[in-house]
């Protein structure tokens, strides 16, 4: 794995990129299917996801960040959303503060044992706490009529070709007033990202992204900006950041 930190590009992502025109990002054939490619890696690898290096680790820390930037969770009542959710790492860290997490990610392979990880480890209600399989930008009929309090994506997000429409579907799971907050790794505006190793351009379009980057997409998505702060540091893992955003009110 390279030193330039993609050896964690493996945990934790699992993209729902379609294939189009004109949205890609990074150098690459637009005619690469990444959706199908990180379907087919994250199938693959569904059974060795939990023991990639400091995948529980990072999951713990981003549960500590995901409960900082939204301090009204509520056991009661926040229900939660967690895009790409792979088999669950994050969304065991956050269950005990919401009421309900549901899990969306394209790999079968994963949201299979994320449901077992909901059932065996936490215990969840599974009404309210459930994985689904689908591709976001092409499975319309996910989650008929279902709205959340918070949605988030954790270390997924440089999996990802159309960024744009992704991000506009997640807000469309939010509901008025409700909060997006997106999780990958940090990027210094004005310095030139880290090449992506090539044995994971298969399945990753970019290293990171910096702030401007994301006030872009969450203004685009007609989200009001909050802020984009550094995730609690670990010396043996890349640098994460947490970029938060709210659906207007009114919306």
């Amino acid at each position: 794995m390279s030193s330039t930190g993609d050896h964690h590009h493996e945990h934790h992502a699992h993209a729902t990129h379609t294939h189009g025109h004109g949205h890609g990002h990074g150098d690459h054939d637009h005619h690469h299917d990444f959706a199908e490619a990180n379907k087919q890696h994250f199938n693959e690898n569904a059974n060795t996801f939990d023991e990639w290096p400091r995948a529980k680790e990072r999951a713990k820390r981003v549960g500590v960040a995901i409960r900082e930037a939204v301090p009204t969770l509520s056991k009661e009542s926040t229900t939660v959303l967690e895009f790409a959710c792979g088999t669950g790492l994050v969304a065991k860290e956050v269950y005990p503060f919401v009421r309900g997490i549901v899990g969306l990610d394209i790999s079968s392979g994963v949201v299979e044992l994320c449901n077992k990880r909901f059932k065996e480890e936490m215990g969840a209600d599974e009404k309210e706490t459930y994985a689904v399989a689908a591709n976001i930008l092409t499975d319309k009929d996910v989650l008929p009529g279902k709205l959340f309090d918070v949605v988030f994506c954790a270390s997924a997000y440089h999996h990802f070709e159309f960024h744009t429409e992704i991000t506009a579907a997640l807000v469309g799971f939010l509901k008025p007033g409700g909060t997006l907050l997106i999780i990958d790794n940090y990027q210094k505006s004005g310095e030139a990202a880290p090449e992506v190793p090539q044995e994971h351009r298969h399945h990753v379009t970019r290293y990171g992204f910096t702030e401007e980057d994301m006030r872009k997409l969450f203004v685009e998505a007609g989200l009001g900006f909050i802020g984009y702060n550094e995730v609690e540091k670990d010396p043996e893992d890349m640098n994460l950041f947490i970029a938060k955003a709210v659906k207007p009110a009114g919306n």
